[in-house]
């Protein structure tokens, strides 16, 4: 009874910590619901993922006269082609109308979560046939690979979501998914020639992740912009209009408030310079990384006790050091990981 819930944890565990850093990370904080259901969805195209990549695959049988050839065809036909227009379908055709989709920033958020819902379902499966080691492979390679194509083709269709014409719409979604998919694809190229070759699978991560990041960073910073210009507030006659609000408002402090000719309409102007924005130092992201690895050999840990306490009965003299066992770690890395989450920051000039 261990085994399946230990393998089902370690496959799990990964997806979720990251889709939890990616919610702690939005400023303007997206539906909860809308988000499970983008999840659930995420993992539900695992089914009809399955017999289109079969058949796609079946296609390209006559092209596989060698290692090369036969990577190719597994990787982009067998897995990056019906998996990316997967999740794509998801994000096009039940989130992009959603009205909490406000921003194009948020194509980020939903993409990612799309893309970790397939991941998780996905990793059951693998680690369900390949074990506790493949659990471990994939968490550090596979599960960030998911997270960071959704995050460059969400970041493509939060622009679309807001383009100025169709033409211009149109070559941002194809843009999105197309980059999407030759990005996976050349990740699964390299490991499936299962030769020497398999090594710069990690230099095609980090591609990923190393882009995923820049595009999040920078619609990040033009949505700060964005907000940098004027803000405006409307108020009732009787409202009285302290003059710290328009102080409040303004990105950090900044700006003169004045009242307008027009009585109800108070303006704040802010300053044209750049905002700054914060940038993790690298004690935080050591703080993350330790949380996240404690944190999913904690999962394991319950997950063990829980085998242990409901195999057979025990009594209290094992039962309560068992859960004392698990539950100061798992209390000590999850502040550990929040921590990380808030700080430390280093103020740059956007």
């Amino acid at each position: 009874m261990s085994t399946p819930l230990m393998l089902g944890g370690s496959a799990v565990v990964p997806s979720l910590l990251l889709l939890w850093y990616v919610y702690a990370r939005d400023r303007n904080p997206e539906p909860r619901g809308l988000l499970l259901k983008t999840f659930l969805l995420g993992a539900a195209i695992c089914v009809p993922v399955v017999p289109v990549a079969m058949w796609l695959e079946s296609l390209g049988r006559a092209w596989e006269t060698g290692v090369w050839s036969t990577a190719l065809v597994r990787a982009f036909l067998g897995a990056a082609i019906p998996e990316e227009l997967f999740k794509y379908l998801v994000l096009r055709r039940y989130v992009w109308n959603k009205p909490a989709f406000d921003e194009p920033l948020d194509g980020v958020v939903y993409g990612t979560t799309a893309s970790l819902g397939f991941a998780t379902l996905e990793n059951i499966l693998y680690v369900g046939d390949g074990g506790l080691g493949v659990a471990v492979l994939r968490a550090l390679t596979a599960v960030p690979q998911h997270a960071f194509t959704g995050v460059i083709m969400g970041a493509f269709l939060g622009r679309a979501r807001f383009a100025a014409d169709e033409a211009q719409r149109f070559g941002l979604l194809a843009a999105g998914l197309g980059w999407a998919i030759l990005l996976h694809g050349a990740y699964d190229t390299f490991l499936m020639t299962e030769t020497g070759f398999a090594l710069l699978a990690l230099p095609a991560l980090l591609t990923s992740v190393g882009w995923g990041r820049g595009l999040y960073k920078g619609l990040q910073r033009e949505q700060i912009l964005l907000g940098t210009s004027l803000v405006t507030r409307r108020f009732r006659v009787e409202e009285r209009l302290l003059v710290e609000e328009p102080a409040q408002l303004a990105v950090e402090g900044m700006g003169t408030p004045t009242i307008s000719a027009e009585l109800g309409v108070a303006q704040v102007r802010l300053s044209t310079h750049p905002p700054r924005e914060p940038e993790r130092t690298f004690f935080s992201w050591l703080k993350l990384g330790l949380g996240g690895i404690g944190l999913s050999a904690c999962g394991l840990a319950w997950l063990f006790a829980a085998a242990l306490l409901l195999g057979e009965p025990v009594g209290s003299e094992v039962a309560v050091p068992v859960l004392i066992v698990c539950a100061i770690p798992t209390a000590l890395f999850l502040l550990l990981f929040r921590s990380g989450l808030r700080g430390p920051f280093e103020t740059q000039l956007a």
